[in-house]
């Protein structure tokens, strides 16, 4: 079969600046693709690179669009490079979307995994203090704090002020996007040795591959890897030099669904799923995978949509995600909607 082959770029403002580590980051972009059958059915994915989690650029992505002239087949689907991660997820998932083929077997999800808990997310950089209180009314158990933003001591003192006002049952991860250094992060460990800590995430840049497994294999405080894995290719080079700590999947950025539930299989309990900050189109096939995949039923981290605006090209949820939420999505109606925002020069 032969589908037509659509696709446009949006662009989403954050409502406010947010942080990954130091970088501000001021702006979300990508593609929405659109697939349409011969007998008029349509189905949509979504290419949102994260090029420092390992995947293409958007000018690549778009480019490799171009070169199927608006019509595409299966075989093409499957022919996508590796180098081309979001490219993949989002055609491959598209067309199963096509052929009303799920990739895990379909049916409803168990019912331990039913309901999902979210992380609450907490900005970095400033005293986190009433975001706090916020989350915990709003009913969140796991709360993420980015640190790294400024030096150890101020966030440390921050840090101890945020615990003596949370109930004992909340989890805790740290984020550090690789802004730390290997003697911050023994203090951090120092710090968390009393602390329901879930793991400290990314604590070096993804160049010091040496550094992170011996912290990994060194310390108690449990690590994760994000931006190092954030395609399955890398999720298997870790795998197989021994990582022992998490690993942070973003389905979303991750290459081949069919892959990546391969990789998942042999991963078990150690994967924490988490959002690729992606519009309601890759939310949408990336809740397929974690509703199928998360054994563990460890909190996943889709608590992102204050993040944005009101542009209505994501879903809102609170501090469960539930398996509605997939069905509630419309794939259509968000791309219409992305279609009419522009998303030409930032001011």
């Amino acid at each position: 079969m032969e589908c037509g082959l659509q696709f446009h770029r949006y662009r989403r403002r954050f409502r406010a600046t947010p942080r990954n580590g130091a970088d501000p980051w001021r702006f979300r972009e990508g593609i929405l693709i659109r697939l349409n059958a011969p007998d008029g059915r349509c189905a949509y994915g979504e290419i949102a690179p994260l090029p420092a989690f390992g995947t293409e650029v958007l000018p690549h992505a778009e480019s490799y669009l171009l070169a199927f002239a608006g019509r595409i087949r299966r075989e093409e689907v499957e022919a996508t490079p590796e180098a081309l991660p979001c490219c993949r997820f989002a055609l491959e998932s598209a067309w199963d979307d096509l052929e009303s083929r799920s990739r895990f077997g379909g049916g409803a999800p168990a019912e331990s995994r039913a309901l999902l808990p979210v992380a609450g997310l907490l900005p970095g950089g400033k005293d986190p203090g009433v975001h706090v209180d916020q989350l915990l009314e709003q009913g969140y158990r796991t709360l993420k704090w980015k640190v790294g933003v400024t030096s150890f001591e101020v966030e440390r003192d921050w840090f101890r002020a945020m615990r003596e006002r949370v109930p004992k049952e909340v989890v805790w991860r740290l984020d550090a996007n690789g802004a730390l250094d290997v003697d911050t992060v023994e203090q951090w460990a120092r710090e968390l040795e009393e602390v329901a800590v879930e793991f400290l995430e990314q604590p070096l840049p993804v160049r010091e591959v040496d550094s992170l497994l011996a912290l990994a294999k060194d310390l108690a405080l449990p690590l994760a890897l994000d931006e190092s894995v954030g395609t399955v290719r890398l999720l298997r080079e870790w795998r197989d030099r021994g990582w022992p700590g998490f690993f942070v999947v973003k389905p979303a950025i991750s290459g081949s669904p069919f892959a990546l539930e391969r990789f998942l299989m042999q991963a078990g309990p150690r994967v924490v799923f988490s959002s690729a900050l992606e519009t309601g189109i890759g939310l949408r096939h990336a809740l397929e995978i974690v509703f199928s995949c998360n054994e563990a039923g460890r909190a996943v981290g889709w608590g992102t949509g204050a993040l944005f605006g009101e542009d209505k090209l994501s879903p809102r949820f609170g501090a469960r995600l539930s398996h509605s939420t997939i069905a509630s999505i419309d794939p259509q109606a968000i791309w219409n909607q992305a279609a009419d925002e522009p998303w030409g020069a930032i001011d």
